[in-house]
């Protein structure tokens, strides 16, 4: 049996795609584009985090005395007569130690708002001061003092005390003792040439 050879089939023609060129500005914009960083679009979530950055504010040693604030010495204390009276004679029941404790703290607390022949008024604002008890004790300090009269007291804002002209008068005193040292000029070439530092709450008043 013999058999034929077949001839050989040729592979049928494929479908020709057409490659167009492509123009050089634009082939290069495209791979421009292909090198860039893909950046995250944004979002509300960002910018809320972004808006979250504040700016510190960076705290200088200043170099004289002049630059430290002054609120401390603004204290200023209404000038009476009733109020010199009182804080000069509460000053010399305490130095003689005629009154403590309770009754000190009434008489350097409380102001003295009005003073008659035979009764003064005080003005205090902590009520727990505002007791007979001490307001007794102290009208018998005052009597052996060289006055004989009776106390009344209210509770109320005070202005101008014994405790609170202390106080301003400390805060001169610390005021001018922190001057001295901030204008010395040792001090300030120290600051300024190797940034020496003064430690607050070091500078006592003699």
């Amino acid at each position: 049996m013999q058999v034929a050879a077949r001839a050989p089939v040729a592979n049928p023609e494929g479908q020709r795609l057409v490659v167009r060129d492509m123009p050089a500005a634009k082939l290069g914009a495209t791979t421009q584009a292909q090198t860039q960083p893909i950046k995250p679009p944004v979002s509300a979530d960002n910018v809320q985090e972004i808006s979250r950055i504040e700016a510190v504010q960076v705290h200088e040693q200043p170099v004289s005395r002049r630059d430290v604030p002054l609120e401390r010495g603004a204290m200023t204390l209404p000038a009476s007569p009733e109020g010199d009276f009182w804080c000069a004679t509460v000053q010399a029941l305490i130095a003689s130690e005629a009154i403590t404790a309770m009754v000190r703290e009434l008489a350097l607390q409380s102001q003295l708002v009005a003073r008659d022949s035979d009764q003064w008024l005080l003005r205090v604002e902590r009520e727990s001061l505002n007791q007979s008890g001490n307001r007794e004790r102290l009208a018998a300090a005052l009597a052996a003092a060289g006055y004989p009269v009776r106390l009344v007291a209210e509770v109320g804002r005070v202005t101008d005390s014994p405790a609170r002209r202390n106080a301003a008068k400390a805060a001169q005193a610390q005021l001018a003792a922190e001057k001295i040292v901030f204008d010395d000029p040792l001090v300030q070439s120290l600051m300024r040439d190797f940034g020496a530092k003064i430690v607050p709450g070091s500078i006592k008043p003699v």
